[in-house]
């Protein structure tokens, strides 16, 4: 497939933030995708530049290596980036505009191959579309905002993140639970806190001045139990804690709020909040180097351990958590890597090694509905795209249920 035109355009993300947006066609085959950002980074993920700056270098160096290119298979082209950026975190290139590149490219190959995007994601992770069908994945929605998320400095929620993964047979009817969940809980955080104090997180969450993780989660259980009974809407409980956000690395501890605990007493922390709350799912709950400790939490069974920091998206760190038994399951996020190429890498090393992939959206989002054809692909066991009341997080939804008619019908 010759690449017969290649535009890179600057636009905004969910945070008014500029990204990029890359178009590229092949004949009359063409795709277009764009870059998310996100807050919440750990020390391993691709380099990020200026989007100005990579449009610009774009323009005066990669395009004309480009044009008229021919590249047969995604590895191809995503292997002629890496070499052409030639650095260990894509910093010659950046990230950013390398992960554009790739993904319009997948798009454009699956225009090419009259196939839809996720049938062709399961081919590259498959071999074939024809092994295991594309599944529709759980959703986990982080309907309270804290940590990075949060709206106000005077804000103290240390946790980043407090899932519901609701129980039903389709998007659409997960999707009315999680608003009707959303709606009641709003009304009850308004009338303890004020109007005025009660905000939309960068994901779509309530952010509210909660005193503590466990009000958080206190006031979540009590709604989802609340539902439960009058409309028979069912959820399980999770949480991202983030752990790199409140970490003190000069004096090895966590500070939680008021609070401060070293690596024991977090893991006797955690014990509490998992058997009190029935909480299913625990994502980074310690920070970034800290396998050993993870491991120590991921023997403790009955709740799904998962990484995101400590893995990042990246083939070394997953063996490592993988040889430590670190996690039970790892957020994929294609910006922390860069390519298509090395998240298919990544997920099938992880697939094979007996773990959950949960596909991932970032804080600030874009209209681009990838990440939704990548959770299908990659028979993701969850997916992660913010609550539905934001436009780009109900593009990733909207995306779902139409892939969900296509897989039914």
């Amino acid at each position: 497939m010759k690449i017969s035109a290649i535009d890179i355009e600057i636009i905004h993300d969910s945070r008014g933030v500029e990204t990029l947006e890359a178009r590229m066609e092949s004949g009359h085959s063409w795709g277009v995708s764009s870059v998310p950002s996100g807050k919440s980074r750990s020390s391993y993920e691709a380099y990020v530049k200026d989007p100005k700056e990579a449009k610009s270098w774009f323009e005066k160096n990669l395009k004309k290596e480009l044009i008229d290119k021919t590249f047969l298979y995604q590895r191809d082209f995503d292997s002629w980036l890496i070499k052409f950026d030639g650095t260990r975190d894509k910093s010659l290139l950046g990230g950013n505009l390398i992960l554009a590149l790739s993904l319009s490219f997948a798009r454009l190959k699956a225009h090419f191959e009259r196939i839809e995007l996720y049938q062709y994601i399961n081919k590259l992770y498959r071999g074939s579309i024809h092994i295991i069908p594309p599944t529709i994945p759980r959703l986990l929605v982080n309907i309270i905002n804290g940590g990075a998320h949060i709206k106000k400095p005077s804000f103290n929620l240390g946790f980043q993140e407090f899932h519901v993964i609701p129980h039903h047979e389709n998007v659409r009817e997960s999707l009315k639970a999680v608003n009707n969940l959303y709606n009641s809980l709003e009304k009850k955080v308004i009338n303890l806190f004020g109007k005025n104090e009660v905000f939309m997180g960068d994901e779509g969450g309530i952010s509210a001045p909660f005193l503590s993780n466990e009000q958080a989660l206190s006031l979540l259980k009590e709604e989802t139990r609340e539902l439960a009974f009058n409309k028979k809407h069912s959820f399980d409980l999770g949480v991202d804690v983030a752990a790199n956000y409140f970490y003190v690395k000069k004096d090895n501890f966590y500070r939680v709020g008021n609070e401060t605990f070293n690596n024991k007493e977090l893991l006797d922390y955690y014990d509490h909040l998992i058997h009190k709350y029935g909480l299913i799912y625990m994502e980074d709950p310690f920070y970034e180097e800290a396998f050993h400790d993870f491991s120590i939490l991921n023997k403790r069974k009955g709740i799904y351990i998962v990484s995101d920091d400590l893995t990042s998206t990246n083939l070394d760190r997953t063996k490592m958590a993988v040889s430590n038994d670190s996690m039970d399951g790892l957020i994929i996020k294609p910006n922390q890597i860069g390519t298509l190429s090395e998240v298919v890498e990544v997920s099938d090393f992880a697939h094979k090694s007996g773990k959950q992939l949960i596909v991932s959206h970032r804080s600030g989002e874009t209209m681009d509905d990838f990440v939704a054809d990548l959770a299908v692909g990659l028979n993701a066991w969850g997916i992660k795209a913010g609550v539905p009341k934001q436009k780009e997080r109900l593009s990733k939804y909207h995306r779902l249920i139409e892939i969900e008619k296509k897989l039914t019908h």
